[in-house]
Parts: structure tokens; sequence; C-alpha cells
């Protein structure tokens, strides 16, 4: 799978249209919202990161190693702990064949869980969407 290089311009472009997006009118949250909430987020630390480092591109090397990372990014900008998405995340289980299957992963499941219609458990999908919310708030300080 080949990645395309991006530069900070294209990101901060992404952060604020994923982050428009990812509102909605009638107040109830799904996972679509969230989705791109946390893409939005994505697009942000990068573009922050790119702007703290120096650089004006994201390229292979750098796509490569970060992909969903958020919280390689939150400890690499120093944002802190507070700033760090739950490190396990729990959805509900899945049947398959009559059997009941637990669905845990890592933190960095999330975005594929909200793309494929998960929910989850612990933490709740509108705590982690609440520690997304807390970042984009710091990214919005510091793009401005």
């Amino acid at each position: 799978m080949s990645t395309l290089p991006f530069t900070e311009k294209e990101l901060r472009k992404a952060w604020k249209d994923l982050k428009d997006a990812s509102k909605t009118n009638s107040g109830k949250r799904k996972n679509p919202h969230r989705l791109l909430l946390f893409y939005a987020v994505e697009c942000g630390l990068k573009a922050v990161w790119l702007r703290s480092n120096n650089k004006n591109v994201l390229d292979t090397k750098n796509i490569d190693e970060y992909k969903h990372n958020l919280h390689k990014l939150i400890h690499e900008l120093n944002l802190g702990k507070d700033y760090l998405l739950p490190n396990d995340i729990k959805l509900k289980s899945c049947t398959i064949e009559n059997k009941s299957f637990p669905r845990n992963g890592k933190f960095d499941v999330l975005h594929q869980a909200w793309r494929y219609g998960g929910c989850c458990v612990a933490p709740s999908d509108e705590q982690c969407e609440k520690q997304l919310q807390k970042i984009a708030e710091w990214i919005d300080k510091e793009i401005s």
C-alpha cells in the first residue's frame, strides 16, 4: 500500500473541514460524527506536529510512523497524560456461530470500531468522544 505526502496547509484544511463535518444539528451524536472527529483530531495533531518540527510536508516516512497513533503524536507534542485517550477499549461482544466473542483492543482500534458500527462499553463512546473534544480544543488554540 502506497502513501502520499500532504502539506501542513492541507492538513489544517482537513482538520477544519472534518471538525465542521463532525458536528450535528440534531444534537444526537452517532458513530459517523465520532469518526470524523477522530480523523479531524488526527489531521490537526499532524499539522501541529509539522509546524513544531519546522516541516511543511508529512511525507511517507512520517505517515507510516504515525498512522492513526494519536498517543504517539500527543507524547511528541508534550500535551501530557490528561490528553491521552484510554489505553484499552472494550466493545460489545460479538456472536459468531452461537458463540459470544469478547472484543477488546487498544485505543488505536477506536476509529475502526466507529467506522464499522461498533459500540464502546468501557470507556463509553461518549467518554472517548469527550477526550477527543478536549484534544480538539487544544488544537484550535495551536492552529488559530
